[in-house]
This record gives structure tokens, C-alpha cells and sequence, in this order.
């Protein structure tokens, strides 16, 4: 199982809190007390920090990650050990963040 963006992690939170029963009612569902603090982990765990995994757990499948190098005193590489221009000295990763949504607007920028 993945791990939720913030994004999806709070709307679920929030889905919850319509379905919630009000009063002393919320001990009378434990299902949805149940999901509810299914939702609380998913979401502090979407707002922990990223750690870093050690590169021999890097499968092809994983795709296009952040390579890092302990301790950190350059940015990390983008990309997979296949590519041509991988230094290769770098020891651990991270995945990427999620794309942006949309661009934030310049000012000089018609809506």
C-alpha cells in the first residue's frame, strides 16, 4: 500500500468527518472510528519527512528517483543507475514528489 499525498490523506479526513456521528454515537460505530484513525496514520505519515533508501533497494521499477550522497553537500541526481550519465558514487534515494498541479500564474499572465 502507498503511502496518500497530503492532498488525498486530508480529503479523506474530511470525507470521515461528514460520515461522523455526533455526540456520545462515535463509540456506537466502530467501523468508522476505525477508519478514522486509519486516516489520522495515512496522514502523518504523507506529512513525514522522506527517508532515504539505501541504493541496493533500487529495483528498474521504481523508475526515475532522487540519488543522494551521505552526507548531503551537493544536490541530489535525478534519474536511474541505467543512465548513461550516472556518476554512480551516490549511496542513497528518494522518489520524486508528485507533479505540480497547475503553474502559478505571473502577474503580467491573462487568467
Amino acid at each position: 500500500m502507498t503511502t496518500p499525498t497530503i492532498r488525498e490523506a486530508l480529503a479523506r479526513l474530511i470525507e470521515l468527518d461528514e460520515q461522523a456521528p455526533t455526540g456520545f454515537e462515535i463509540g456506537t460505530d466502530p467501523q468508522w472510528l476505525n477508519d478514522w484513525y486509519r486516516a489520522i496514520h495515512q496522514a502523518r505519515q504523507a506529512l513525514a519527512p522522506e527517508v532515504a533508501i539505501p541504493g541496493e533497494r533500487y529495483h528498474e521499477d521504481d523508475g526515475p528517483v532522487l540519488r543522494w550522497r551521505f552526507p548531503v553537500v551537493e544536490p541530489p541526481y535525478s534519474g536511474t543507475p541505467n543512465d548513461s550519465d550516472w556518476p554512480g558514487y551516490h549511496t542513497h534515494f528518494t522518489r520524486l514528489p508528485p507533479a505540480p498541479v497547475a503553474p502559478i500564474q505571473s502577474p503580467n499572465e491573462a487568467p
